[in-house]
C-alpha cells in the first residue's frame, strides 16, 4: 500500500513537471545574439585551444532560424611522427639513422585557428523554459601554425618542411553538425550550451588528413525584437 502510494506521487509530480515544461513559449524574438567563452579540441592531432564565439540569429520563424557564427582559438601542441602522411615521413628518413641515440622526433608548435560559417537553424520550442536546436556546420576554417623548436634538429627538420620561417596557413572548407539547449532564464535572457563536430583536413601536404574537431561553449544569449507570430 505504501509502496502504491509513493509511486503515485511520483507519477503526479512528474506529470505536473512535464505539463509545466510543456507550456508553450509566449515570446520568441525576432533576433538573438551571444557571445561565450569557447574550447576546441582536435585529438588526433592531441591540439586543445581556447578563445571565443559569437553568434548572431534572425528568427524567420519559430521552428526556422538564419544566422552567423565565427570564432577564434589559440593554443599549443607538438606534431610527432605518426601525425605525418607518408609522403612526408619518406622524405625525412634518411636522416633518421643520424639522429642520437633515443631522440624523439617531434616539432612543438602554436596554432591560431579562425572559423566563419552562416546558415539555417531548426528549433524547438515545445518546451516553456528550454529550447533545443540543430543546425549543420558548413563553412571555413582558417589556421596559421608557429614551429617553436628547442633544438638545432627540430629547427632543422621545420625548415625542411615549412622553409626558412618555420611557419605556415591555410583556409579549408569544413562541413558537420552542431546543435544545444537555451535554457530560458527570462523572456529577453537565456543561458546557452552549444557543441559542433567538423572535419577538416589541414595542412594535406603534411599531415594525414581528416583531423575531427570538437567546438564547446556556454554563456547567456539575449533576445530582442519583435515577437514572432506562432
Amino acid at each position: 500500500m505504501r509502496r502504491s502510494i509513493v509511486l503515485l506521487l511520483f507519477l503526479s509530480l512528474s506529470l505536473s513537471a512535464v505539463t509545466c515544461l510543456a507550456q508553450k513559449q509566449e515570446y520568441v524574438g525576432q533576433y538573438d545574439a551571444y557571445f561565450a567563452f569557447a574550447y576546441m579540441t582536435t585529438p588526433n592531432m592531441n591540439l586543445d585551444q581556447r578563445g571565443w564565439q559569437g553568434q548572431f540569429g534572425y528568427n524567420y520563424r519559430r521552428w526556422l532560424a538564419l544566422g552567423f557564427d565565427t570564432s577564434y582559438f589559440g593554443g599549443n601542441s607538438s606534431v610527432t611522427v605518426p601525425q605525418l602522411n607518408a609522403a612526408t615521413v619518406v622524405k625525412l628518413a634518411p636522416i633518421f639513422p643520424y639522429l642520437p641515440p633515443g631522440y624523439t622526433v617531434y616539432e612543438p608548435y602554436h596554432a591560431n585557428t579562425y572559423t566563419i560559417t552562416g546558415g539555417t537553424q531548426f528549433n524547438y520550442r515545445g518546451f516553456k523554459w528550454v529550447t533545443l536546436f540543430v543546425h549543420p556546420d558548413i563553412g571555413a576554417m582558417h589556421q596559421s601554425v608557429q614551429v617553436n623548436p628547442v633544438d638545432p634538429i627540430q629547427a632543422g627538420i621545420a625548415k625542411s618542411l615549412l622553409g626558412p620561417n618555420m611557419k605556415t596557413s591555410e583556409w579549408v572548407p569544413f562541413f558537420g553538425v552542431g546543435g544545444g539547449v537555451d535554457v530560458n532564464v527570462s523572456k529577453h535572457v537565456g543561458l546557452r550550451f552549444h557543441a559542433d563536430w567538423v572535419r577538416t583536413a589541414f595542412f594535406s601536404d603534411v599531415l594525414k588528413n581528416p583531423q575531427h574537431t570538437w567546438r564547446l561553449s556556454a554563456s547567456p544569449t539575449f533576445r530582442f525584437g519583435k515577437n514572432v507570430p506562432k
